[in-house]
Order: C-alpha cells, then structure tokens, then sequence
C-alpha cells in the first residue's frame, strides 16, 4: 500500500525542512508546490497562477496516478476534502503532519525568511488552518507546536516510522 505524508499549516511554517527531513531519512521523494511556483515564474519571466496551477494539477494528478509512495510538501488546509479522496481512491494511507504555530512564532519565522507579502496575510492564512483543524483534527498524526518546534525534524522522524511500522 503506497504511503502520502503531507502537512496541514500556514505559509512559513516549515513544512519544507520537515519534508526535506523525512525525505532523506525515510528515501521517499518528495512533491514540491513551490519548485512548481518558482519553475512558472522562471520559465515566463514572472509568476502566472493560471500556469502554476495547469502544472500542479498535472503533476499531481500522474503522481496519485502512479501509485508512488511519497511526501506531498504543501499544505492540505484548504484542499484536504479534495485531496484526500483521490489519494485514497488509489489506496495510499495518509499521514498528515500539523503545523499549529503561535502568531507570534509565525511571525518571527516569516522575518527571518522575508516573507513580508505572506507576512501581511498572516491572520487570512492562520485562519485556513484554524478551519482545517476544526474539520480535521482526528485525521492529524502530529501536532507541533511551539513547545515541541525546536524538536520537530526528529519528533516527526520517529512519529512517521512508528506510523510506518504498524501499519
């Protein structure tokens, strides 16, 4: 049975290292929205939506198709009732990793990333997950937080492979 870890969690709030992580330790490849975003903005010279989603779409769509174990690297807040019935039409079993972030640890990530336009759409993106977890929370494998965020590469490591095991 092919395994789709993916994350529910506002712009910025380390998805990507866990992922990059989690791909190294667990050999599986990983799906990356925003290399799809950055690939459009370099191949027409400026960011166009319309194209980023045509390719994510595409893409998205030949990796379910395949049936290939992997980590999706974006976030399932606002698609997960989309997604995940796809995912699971092609039998792949779900983890879903949950980035619950403070305000305050938002914004301190998004300075030192220089996020400044998502930095003005925080409570707008903060919201999308509030509405997720208030849908979803029974189908999160892990919470981190901002007690447990200084841990979160090695804590999610060993969550997914006990996850993993009993499966």
């Amino acid at each position: 049975m092919p395994i789709c870890i993916t994350f529910a969690g506002p712009v910025g709030s380390s998805k990507t290292p866990i992922a990059t992580y989690l791909s190294w330790n667990l050999g599986l490849p990983i799906f990356n929205n925003d290399a799809i975003r950055s690939e459009v903005a370099e191949d027409l010279g400026k960011y166009d939506v319309e194209v980023y989603k045509q390719r994510q779409k595409e893409r998205a769509t030949k990796l379910i198709e395949s049936g290939i174990s992997c980590i999706i690297d974006a976030s399932v807040d606002r698609s997960w009732p989309e997604v995940k019935p796809r995912l699971q039409a092609k039998g792949y079993k779900c983890f879903v990793i949950s980035l619950d972030l403070s305000k305050e640890l938002m914004e301190k990530l998004h300075k030192a990333k220089g996020y400044n336009e998502s930095l003005e759409r925080l409570e707008s993106i903060m919201a999308d997950h509030e509405n997720f977890l208030s849908q979803f929370k029974d189908e999160v494998g892990i919470s981190i937080t901002d007690e447990n965020f200084g841990q979160r590469l090695e804590l999610c490591l060993q969550v997914v492979r006990e996850w993993r095991r009993n499966d």
